[in-house]
């Protein structure tokens, strides 16, 4: 990337308040512990932190200027000021995307948008060069930074879109611009921002008035309360199902425990035969969803056959680990209703002799969130699984409701922290056992994989 200081101030609508016009940027960062020469550091504002007092390391550092919205920052190398760093960290954003003439993909929805977004970039990549969201940055600071990568090597781009406010989908998409949307689903996650169902109807579905002109619209019509998003007539909507009649259709399964499930898709009259690499129901439809995406960008049915069965997954997402002495589900990244019900439906379906399931609270779901752990007790119950290991908040509102819906109250633990997990733990070596952990990121639960890990 390269862009004179100029071509800055012109696409943000800020002024030059010291140095030159141009000045050659050759990387952007909003982190001055990560400036390389010649970068533009974007001082952001936040609730725990500013930016500006960062600006002169940033330039000692090689940052040959900075984007502020702080008057008085003179002497330290070239000074952009907007009104608001954030949203011109989106125009820059924007204004490198069109510069180039990747095909994008844009992906949002309650849950499984990184799977899906793995699984459109492997297909992808068997076709060009791909881009694709890297580690959680999927938000208003994130997406930008992936674009900034984008190069003329790039065929595709797959851009994962999150939020947790208004607003956020309908900025993050109109900075993307992409050819072709997915949307998962519509769940309750996010209701301490979102605040109901048509709350975040209202928010996801402005991918898809950002979505390019005659582009594609990817969902799954049959999902509850997916008839209710508004799609615009100049998209052609491409739809797929488990279940349903659709564009992509699931035709025939074969569970393979924890190892995945082979799959038969019908893909518009043709059927390819792959292997959805993560267990579950809930990952064969994600695979479904990145099908419909590539066929109707016009993959070949063999890549996407082959992207899907290759597809690599990061950590913390429905891992499977396995060892000698237990297997582990580590889901600990992030919980909501639907993921947790289907992390639970995953445990239930595995071949193990005992199962087990660490659960802690899934944060933000306002005034719903007794209402949903409540749920989760019971769906804890209907799992069957051997022991219920709870801990947060809402421990009590979970054992309880799991007890009350018939698990034995023998079976459920409250732990207060990472130490009573472990001792409650202890004794499931070389059980044939497997252990889900799964929660909000907050409650830290990863440190209970790391330490199942280590011993087994």
């Amino acid at each position: 990337m390269k862009l004179k200081a100029s071509e800055i101030a012109e696409c943000t609508r800020g002024a030059i308040t010291s140095g030159s016009p141009d000045t050659l940027f050759t990387g952007i960062s909003t982190d001055s512990r990560a400036i390389r020469n010649g970068d533009l550091f974007v001082a952001l504002g936040g609730e725990k932190f500013d930016g500006h007092v960062f600006v002169s390391e940033a330039v000692s550092k090689g940052a040959a200027g900075s984007i502020v919205m702080r008057e008085g920052i003179h002497g330290k190398g070239t000074v952009i000021t907007v009104e608001d760093t954030l949203t011109a960290l989106g125009d820059i954003a924007g204004y490198v995307r069109s510069g180039f003439g990747a095909t994008i993909v844009g992906i949002t929805g309650s849950t499984g948008k990184t799977t899906v977004k793995e699984l459109c970039s492997s297909i992808l990549s068997l076709e060009g060069h791909c881009l694709k969201t890297e580690k959680n940055y999927n938000n208003l600071i994130g997406v930008p930074l992936t674009l900034f990568t984008l190069n003329d090597s790039h065929r595709f781009a797959v851009i994962e879109m999150g939020t947790n406010r208004f607003g956020e989908i309908e900025r993050l998409s109109a900075i993307t611009r992409p050819h072709a949307s997915i949307l998962t689903n519509i769940n309750p996650v996010h209701l301490s921002g979102l605040r109901s169902i048509s709350g975040i109807i209202k928010e996801k579905q402005a991918i898809f008035r950002n979505t390019q002109e005659n582009g594609i619209a990817v969902i799954n019509p049959h999902l509850e309360n997916m008839d209710r998003v508004e799609i615009p007539v100049n998209l052609t909507v491409v739809t797929y199902s488990g279940s349903e009649r659709a564009d992509v259709t699931l035709k025939k399964i074969h569970y393979q425990g924890l190892d995945g499930t082979d799959a038969s898709i019908g893909l518009g009259g043709k059927t390819i035969r792959t292997r959805v690499p993560l267990p579950g129901m809930h990952n064969v439809c994600n695979a479904l969803a990145a099908a419909a995406c590539a066929m109707g960008l016009g993959i070949d049915p063999e890549k996407i056959e082959h992207g899907i069965a290759n597809a690599k997954f990061p950590g913390m997402r429905s891992e499977i680990i396995v060892s000698d002495h237990i297997s582990i589900i580590n889901d600990s990244y992030n919980a909501n209703p639907a993921s947790v019900k289907a992390a639970l439906q995953m445990l239930a379906s595995s071949p193990h002799s005992f199962r087990v399931a660490v659960l802690g609270d899934m944060l933000e779901l306002g005034g719903e969130t007794n209402y949903w752990h409540e749920q989760m007790g019971q769906w804890v119950a209907d799992s069957r699984v051997d022991r219920l290991v709870v801990t947060g908040q809402m421990s009590g509102i979970v054992s309880n409701s799991a007890i009350e819906r018939g698990m034995d109250a023998s079976s459920v633990y409250i732990a207060e922290g990472l130490s009573e997990i472990i001792s409650n733990l202890s004794d499931v070596l070389d059980k044939d056992a497997i252990v889900l952990v799964k929660a909000s990121r907050a409650l830290h639960l990863d440190e209970v994989v790391t330490h199942l890990k280590a011993v087994a």
